[in-house]
């Protein structure tokens, strides 16, 4: 029994490294993703999406953030710490 889990836990390492490593390809040398993989994103598009990505996170932290904020300043207020 080990052994078929050794073999399926080698098997789901290198699963995460080849997914990885595409990934890596993918975003940081678009012109050897494009000519090995036939898919490619260009530095613009990269730069667009990371932008977009960013915003929603710093909106989303900020409002996570403020509501704790919030909340911990009415129990405060509250319970008369």
């Amino acid at each position: 029994m080990a052994k078929g889990v050794r073999k399926f836990t080698s098997f789901l390492w290198a699963l995460l490294i080849a997914i990885l490593s595409f990934f890596i390809i993918f975003i940081f040398f678009p012109d050897v993703s494009n000519r090995f993989f036939g898919v490619s994103v260009k530095g613009e598009d990269i730069r667009k999406a990371v932008e977009e990505v960013s915003g929603s996170v710093g909106d989303a932290v900020t409002q996570v953030v403020t509501e704790t904020a919030d909340t911990i300043t009415e129990k405060i207020v509250t319970n008369g710490l």
